[in-house]
C-alpha cells in the first residue's frame, strides 16, 4: 500500500464515529501539550531518570527544528488537505507549511525515545502517546503516513546527535 492509499485508509475513518473523532482531534491538537505537562510533572515529582529525560528533550528540541528546517530547504510536500482539496478535521491556518516531516511526530518521538533511553517506567505511556499523535495527525487530514515516519526519524536522529554533543562536552570540559 502506498503513502496516499494508507492515508486515505486512515482518513476515511473520520466522520463515522463521533467518539473516535473526538479522541483523534484531541490527539492531533492537544495531546502534545498534555505530554509536555506530564513530562514536567514527572521531572519534578519523579526520580533522576525523569529529570535526565527532560534535560535531554530540551537539548534535542532545537535540533529537531533545525533538522526540519534543513529538510524544508530541499523537500516541500504539500499537506494532504491542500493536495486533495478537502477541509481537515482541525483548523490549520498554515496552508503553505510543508507536510514532511511532521513536527508533532518529531517532538513526541524525541520525548518517547528519551524515556526509553533512560529506561524509565514511563516509556510505554509516552510511546502510546506518540502512536496516538501520529495516527491522529493522519486521521484529521494534516499529514501523510510518511510524514509521521519522517518525524519519528527526525526525533531519533536529534536524540542521537544530542547525546553525542553531550558526550563530547563532558569529555571536553571534564564534566561528570
Amino acid at each position: 500500500m502506498d503513502n496516499e492509499a494508507l492515508f486515505f485508509t486512515i482518513f476515511n475513518l473520520a466522520g463515522k464515529n463521533p467518539a473516535l473523532d473526538t479522541l483523534m482531534i484531541f490527539g492531533a491538537r492537544f495531546l502534545i501539550y498534555l505530554t509536555f505537562l506530564l513530562m514536567f510533572v514527572l521531572a519534578f515529582k519523579g526520580g533522576a531518570k525523569e529529570r535526565k529525560v527532560i534535560i535531554l528533550v530540551l537539548l534535542s528540541l532545537p535540533l529537531v527544528f533545525l533538522i526540519i528546517a534543513v529538510i524544508h530547504l530541499f523537500f516541500i510536500e504539500p499537506r494532504p488537505f491542500i493536495s486533495y482539496q478537502f477541509t481537515p478535521l482541525i483548523p490549520f491556518p498554515f496552508i503553505n507549511d510543508p507536510s514532511f516531516p511532521s513536527r508533532h511526530a518529531s517532538i513526541i518521538s524525541a520525548i518517547a525515545f528519551s524515556y526509553y533511553y533512560f529506561k524509565s517506567k514511563w516509556a510505554p505511556l509516552f510511546f502510546i502517546f506518540a502512536i496516538w499523535v501520529g495516527v491522529s495527525r493522519i486521521y484529521v487530514g494534516v499529514h501523510y503516513p510518511l510524514d509521521i515516519l519522517g518525524g519519528v526519524m527526525v526525533g531519533i536522529v536529534s536524540l542521537i546527535i544530542t547525546k553525542q554533543i553531550v558526550k563530547f562536552l563532558k569529555i571536553r570540559f571534564g564534566l561528570g
